[in-house]
């Protein structure tokens, strides 16, 4: 790997490649593959402000003004900024920003091994390992899935980010359908083969959320009236 990193006097760089090498045998064993180079290129901004510009600068105009991290497949590179010693509440910890990290290497290896895939998958599996939603489905699904309407299928797909709702809710959901109701191996061959992830992607999310509901809730309410 190459670092690039905007203040030279920084020790950042340590951090994030101690985050890389304590987290990279896990996501390699979850996608069941030998592990292989990281050839990626890590820029290290000074603040979220000088990602977001250096993002620019590089080509990437249409990043959005709150991107804190981003992986760039275009060329191969992990783009991260260093928090500050002592945020307020509304900025990054140190701490928090090393889910942030992972989440990003997860996007890095998954290319590496399975090329371009759609980004509501590529965020539904760096989710599905980083913990994000440790509070679990019938949590998310109580607070946020059920109370707003379910965005159409081919807006996730194509949208994914750019809407007022938080579409990694839905990436999430679909990606844990996918891998309770097929598994593993069957999440590996859409990532393999994009004719087959785009059958398997037609009115998805409205199955997964209807499994959940059944799954959660529906059984529930049948208990209650008994």
């Amino acid at each position: 790997m190459k670092y690039i990193v905007q203040n030279s006097s920084s020790t950042y760089q340590t951090v994030i490649e101690e985050i890389i090498n304590q987290n990279k045998d896990k996501i390699f064993d979850f996608f069941e593959h030998d592990e292989i180079d990281l050839p990626f290129n890590v820029y290290i901004y000074d603040s979220i402000e000088s990602l977001v510009e250096g993002l620019h600068k590089r080509g990437f105009s249409k990043e959005s003004d709150y991107m804190c991290a981003c992986f760039k497949d275009e060329d191969c590179s992990l783009n991260f900024f260093e928090p500050k010693d002592k945020p307020n509440e509304n900025e990054w910890s140190k701490d928090d920003y090393k889910k942030v990290i992972f989440h990003e290497l997860v996007h890095g290896i998954q290319f590496l091994i399975y090329g371009y895939t759609p980004e509501w998958m590529n965020e539904g599996i760096a989710n599905y390992l980083d913990g994000t939603y440790q509070k679990g489905i019938p949590w998310l699904m109580e607070n946020y899935i059920k109370n707003q309407p379910i965005p159409n299928q081919k807006e996730i797909e194509e949208e994914f980010g750019h809407r007022d709702y938080d579409s990694y809710d839905y990436a999430y959901i679909m990606l844990c359908y996918l891998m309770e109701c097929y598994g593993k191996k069957y999440l590996f061959s859409l990532l393999e083969d994009s004719e087959k992830l785009k059958k398997a992607s037609h009115n998805l999310l409205n199955t997964a959320i209807d499994y959940y509901n059944h799954k959660y809730f529906e059984k529930e309410n049948q208990t209650k009236t008994r």
